[in-house]
């Protein structure tokens, strides 16, 4: 299974042990919107690709 974990701003430690236990045993990737001009082309591709996404605030 693959997952997306997209992130709206940085993920404090209590969002990393999260997405730790989310991401076992799967295809894992991520999406940082925080950064500088995202791109969301690339976003709704990753979404479309993933089984399942997950969006932190």
């Amino acid at each position: 299974m693959k997952i997306l974990q997209v992130y709206r701003s940085e993920p404090n430690d209590d969002v990393k042990t999260l997405v730790g236990i989310l991401n076992r045993d799967r295809d894992a990737d991520e999406f940082k919107l925080y950064g500088e001009n995202p791109d969301y082309d690339q976003l709704v591709e990753k979404i479309f690709d993933a089984d399942k996404t997950v969006c932190w605030w």
